[in-house]
Parts: structure tokens; C-alpha cells; sequence
């Protein structure tokens, strides 16, 4: 499955950005299937004729997003390098139409590290133009809408955009805040599953202070 893999991939990268000395041969192993994936899609499109059109969707955001923590080490192999040019240049161009916020916070993490600063930069101002703070509540989105696709669940996608502001904006003032909203649904509600959970402890740990 697409996604789980790229979950799982995403996942050894960020134990990895914490300084968790974990065995990532198993991620090298999924990276040749996954990037022979994205060529696969690159190829529909160029056998339906949509090259020129927007055809980012959560799915590649996610593939950027993850691939991106192992280039130095595995780059594209050539055969492939093709396919990921194309969705690079599709994410500088088409990141507005992204689908959710969680999958623009990946390609503005994604474009950041592969030294498109000035698209990284122009997504997190128009996502922060969309924010909202509160004294209580901290820095959130009222689009935060329940929805059974994955990519608009309201705590991975707030973890997500933890990530972008912490990584791409160094904007530890944002951050804060976005944390409070964080620690505000456990609070009165609940992390709603284990992957949310995951993702908000990821998201808490970015930082120095000991949220936890």
C-alpha cells in the first residue's frame, strides 16, 4: 500500500530528525519501490496527455515529504530522476491547489529541503495569513474539519504544520503557539488514535522545552 509505506518511511525519517539511532536498511529497501511507484505515475500522466495540468495530489505530497529525509543518502536513482523532477516543479507551481493544509505544510517541508526557499517561504506565509490565535486555544485553523481522509485529520495535520513552521519558518513564537492547540485537544477531548498520538509526540518534541 502507497500510503502506509510512505507513512512508514515518513516515520523512520523522524525518529532520524529527533537523533534516534535507529536501522533504516528496511527504509532504503522501500525507497527503490516507492520512487519506481512515482515513476509509474508520472508515466499515466504523460500517456493521458495532463503534463501541463495540475496533478499533485495528498498521496505525492506525502512521497516529497518523505523522500526528502534520504536524498544525501539515496538519491533518485536516474531512471526516476525524470518523475521526481516533474512533481518538484508541479509542487513550485500548483502548491496552492493542493488538497488540505496537511499536504501543503509537506511540500512547503519538501521544497524547503531541496532548496526551493522562496516557494517553502510563500507557502507558510499564505498558511499563516489563514491562522487564527487565541489566548487560550493558541495558533489553529478553523478548517480543521473531521473527515475520514487522512489527510484532513485535525491533529496530524496541526503536527504537521508544527513541523513546517519549525523547520522551514524558524518561527519559535508560531510553534508555541500551535503546540498550546495541541495540548488543548488532549485536554478536553482526546488524541484520537495512536497515529494521532504519535504525531502530536513527534510535534511536541520539536522543540526544547519538555511538553510532555
Amino acid at each position: 500500500n502507497d500510503y502506509i509505506t510512505l507513512y512508514i518511511t515518513a516515520g523512520f525519517g523522524r525518529l532520524r530528525h529527533l537523533g534516534v539511532d535507529c536501522n533504516v536498511e528496511p527504509v532504503f529497501r522501500a525507497l527503490a519501490r516507492l520512487d519506481g511507484w512515482i515513476h509509474k505515475e508520472y508515466r499515466r500522466i504523460l500517456k493521458d496527455g495532463r503534463k501541463d495540468r495540475a496533478n499533485l495530489s495528498s498521496t505525492i505530497a506525502l512521497y516529497l515529504y518523505a523522500r526528502t529525509f534520504f536524498l544525501k543518502e539515496r538519491a533518485v536513482a536516474e531512471e526516476h530522476r525524470d518523475a521526481f523532477d516533474y512533481f518538484v516543479a508541479q509542487a513550485e507551481a500548483h502548491w496552492v491547489e493542493a488538497v488540505g493544509r496537511q499536504s501543503q505544510g509537506h511540500l512547503a517541508l519538501a521544497l524547503a529541503r531541496l532548496g526551493k526557499a522562496e516557494a517553502a517561504a510563500a507557502i507558510l506565509r499564505s498558511l499563516k495569513e489563514r491562522a487564527v490565535s487565541d489566548p487560550l486555544l493558541g495558533m489553529h485553523w478553523r478548517d480543521a474539519e473531521r473527515s475520514w481522509w487522512w489527510y484532513r485529520a485535525p491533529i496530524e495535520t496541526q503536527a504537521v504544520m508544527i513541523e513546517a513552521f519549525q523547520e522551514v519558518g524558524k518561527d519559535a513564537a508560531a510553534v508555541a503557539e500551535q503546540q498550546v492547540w495541541l495540548l488543548s485537544q488532549k485536554r478536553t477531548q482526546s488524541w484520537p488514535s495512536t497515529k494521532a498520538t504519535a504525531d502530536a509526540v513527534y510535534a511536541l518534541l520539536l522543540r526544547g522545552a519538555d511538553l510532555l
